[in-house]
């Protein structure tokens, strides 16, 4: 029990850790992804609107196109990008391109890559690597009008490698803090459930101790009652006496085998490959005489050839639970009803029984102790279902239980 609350406060620790890590790294990557983009955008305005009065002073001050060289002005970021600009005209004709700012790119490749991107919808986007924006403004020169599509191009590789490198950075530095810490808290596991460890294991030894104690004292006082009904006969003492040493015994033979389950532990219950249809049947044989007598209509349903790997002692019990609880629960000539069957490569075991209390809580039938509201004149413990539980969990099997028309059904799924 401790092993597994340790575990699963160790995997629910390092998920809630993975998440916030994960988000933590992939906003500051989103973030620093945007800024890259809006700087490669603003490096492209700048370029665009500081070349297109460049131009403006090129034809006002030497009444050519194309001559003469652009001027600093104030923010102007120009000589840190790698780019190019070109002119079109309305006819998607080059007028002009510069690229001297820019190697790797050819004047003749900068007049096919500026046609490209005039030729595209889209004011903005990429081409070979290249990022790029157009702009289409009207200008006068002199006494003529002319209508200009600027298509300025940007080499952001650089931008980008920075990027990936910092991406890459921070994932692997993610990584290894995440791997630091699970350490951490698997080591810290440790320590934080000592304490608990040692009370659990000093609880399940008591219980141990305690159910042992109490078999001589019970054996006695059953041996003893005996005697006092061989002598006087039986009276409604005696049988209340009986009645509750049998209560007591059950209850106490219940308290170890939860203790014994709670261990977890294979070697307490070693796994065989066995017939479940065998076992299921064996059940339906001891328990249909005693439905029958009771006034209960019983019917079952049993595929053959049905194998699993698990502890015949403890299947035993799982069957017997499941129909000695129909028995005391179900309601007055009401049915019950065992299936056992193969559903894919599923083994399912339904028991069911009609009801009267529906007040039942289906949510709370497997914790230990738990009675329904309308059952303290049935006997039993509230053990059974838990030890139930227990069986089908050591057996890596699923059990739930639903009300549905006045008929609770339990499922076990394998």
């Amino acid at each position: 029990m401790i092993k597994k609350l340790r575990l699963r406060f160790i995997i629910s620790a390092l998920l809630s850790i993975l998440f916030v890590l994960s988000a933590t790294i992939a906003t500051i990557n989103v973030i620093n992804y945007v800024n890259a983009d809006k700087e490669s955008q603003r490096s492209l305005n700048m370029i665009v609107e500081n070349e297109r009065l460049d131009r403006e002073a090129r034809e006002s001050g030497m009444g050519g196109f194309g001559g003469g060289g652009g001027q600093k002005r104030p923010g102007d970021t120009r000589d840190k990008e790698h780019y190019f600009v070109a002119v079109m005209n309305e006819k998607g004709e080059v007028w002009y391109s510069e690229t001297s700012h820019i190697f790797t790119v050819t004047e003749e490749h900068a007049n096919e890559l500026a046609i490209k991107a005039y030729n595209k919808k889209e004011t903005q986007g990429k081409i070979e690597n290249l990022r790029y924006s157009k702009e289409t403004v009207t200008e006068t020169f002199g006494l003529q009008t002319y209508t200009s599509t600027y298509i300025s191009f940007i080499d952001d590789s650089e931008r980008m490698n920075a990027f990936n490198d910092f991406l890459k950075n921070s994932i692997m530095i993610a990584s290894i803090s995440y791997m630091f810490i699970a350490a951490l808290i698997i080591v810290s596991s440790h320590i934080v459930f000592k304490t608990s460890e040692e009370s659990y294991r000093k609880q399940k030894a008591f219980i141990t101790n305690a159910s042992h104690e109490l078999k001589t004292p019970l054996t006695i006082i059953n041996t003893d009652v005996e005697i006092l009904k061989m002598d006087n006969g039986n009276n409604e003492w005696t049988d209340s006496i009986s009645d509750q040493v049998r209560r007591l015994t059950a209850m106490t033979n219940q308290l170890v085998t939860l203790s014994r389950l709670d261990e977890d532990s294979m070697s307490n219950y070693p796994f065989v490959n066995l017939s479940l249809t065998e076992i299921a049947k064996e059940s339906v044989s001891a328990f249909a005489p005693t439905f029958e007598k009771n006034g209960f209509k019983f019917t079952s349903e049993i595929d053959n050839d049905l194998s699993i790997r698990g502890n015949r002692n403890l299947l035993n019990e799982l069957f017997y639970i499941l129909m000695d609880n129909a028995l005391k629960y179900a309601k007055n000539n009401g049915e019950i009803n065992l299936s056992v069957k193969k559903n894919k490569n599923r083994i399912e075991i339904s028991c069911s029984n009609d009801i009267e209390d529906e007040e039942i809580d289906v949510n709370q039938v497997f914790e230990r102790f738990y009675r329904s509201p309308h059952s303290n004149k049935k006997e039993g413990s509230g053990i059974g279902l838990s030890i139930a539980k227990e069986i089908a969990d050591l057996h890596k099997a699923k059990i739930t239980a639903n009300i549905k028309n006045q008929k609770i059904n339990f499922l076990i799924v394998f």
